[in-house]
């Protein structure tokens, strides 16, 4: 029965599935690939202030929670011709609060993740309000349903990447969102990335 199943699993490994080397890709290929295929995403809307004291606001959809007895959260960098300036903000004062994405906020995130016309910051394009947070000096978006005040654990260079762990210092969520020691995931209705202006819901759960 076992050698029947193996072959079996052989014969359709066969047929249906198709070799990816990704050593014959260069990274734009790669990006299509993995970003197709690893979905949906939650998107980490990070809030940093920068050298010039404004505050600068990104979308980063490789987003993750690195530890939950440590209460570390990490989302990654992707390379660019310059040095991404949520980075390099990061790297300077240490801190910075990762504000999560619902659907009612999806045209607003998506204005954040594109190049804004000259002198003017993505926060203000995307109409984002800014409230103060309580342990570090970043401010949060007011808009986002649940934030977390981080301060930077460490930073992990994978090639041309930048995995960016912050360790939570402090968590707000939206009144009504928890419940029991649990969040709604309905009321909260995270966005989920899948690639390039895509994005999905979370509507349909399924409970096995």
């Amino acid at each position: 029965m076992l050698e029947s199943a193996a072959t079996g699993s052989k014969n359709m490994s066969d047929n249906r599935i198709e070799k990816i080397d990704f050593d014959t890709m260069d990274f734009d290929a790669r990006y299509k690939i993995l970003t197709g295929a690893v979905i949906p995403r939650p998107i980490a809307l990070v809030s940093t202030i920068n050298a010039d004291k404004g505050i600068n606001v990104a979308p980063f959809s490789s987003f993750m929670i690195a530890s939950v007895e440590a209460g570390y959260l990490a989302f990654s960098v992707g390379p660019g011709e310059q040095p991404k300036t949520t980075l390099a903000n990061i790297r300077r004062l240490r801190q910075f609060v990762i504000n999560t994405v619902s659907e009612d906020i999806a045209e607003q995130v998506q204005r954040c993740g594109e190049q804004p016309p000259a002198n003017i910051r993505k926060v203000d394009l995307a109409k984002f309000r800014l409230v103060p947070s309580e342990s570090i000096a970043v401010p949060r978006i007011a808009e986002a349903k649940i934030h977390f005040e981080c301060r930077l654990r460490r930073i992990i260079r994978f090639g041309d990447s930048h995995m960016v762990v912050g360790a939570i210092l402090l968590m707000h969520a939206q009144s009504g969102l928890v419940a029991q020691g649990k969040i709604d995931p309905l009321r909260y209705a995270p966005l989920g990335r899948i690639a390039g202006r895509n994005y999905c819901r979370v509507r349909d759960i399924v409970s096995v």
